[in-house]
């Protein structure tokens, strides 16, 4: 595992475009992913556009997250802190 100031998350990144196949209305969803000794858990978490995805940094250094289709990305997480981040709309952006 490589050790570093930020962790490449391709792994964790979340598929948002699969959101934008799925049907009706919904409340969106808040889901939480914990990154604790370089390892992101859960390691893929399904996401639907308008979500929030809430990252928790237990490391003692800064890692990032990016979702697979580029939509959005987290910038630096700090150390021991949070990020959220909104899965924007099909191409939205």
């Amino acid at each position: 595992m490589r050790r570093g100031t930020r962790g490449a998350v391709a792994a964790a990144a979340l598929a948002a475009a699969a959101g934008a196949c799925a049907g009706g209305a919904r409340a969106p969803a808040r889901h939480q992913v914990e990154i604790r000794a370089f390892v992101f858990s859960p390691a893929a978490q399904a996401a639907r556009p308008g979500d929030t995805l809430v990252f928790v940094n237990h490391d003692a250094v800064p890692h990032t997250a990016t979702a697979a289709d580029g939509s959005w990305d987290t910038g630096a997480i700090p150390a021991n802190g949070t990020k959220a981040v909104a899965v924007p709309a099909a191409g939205g952006g």
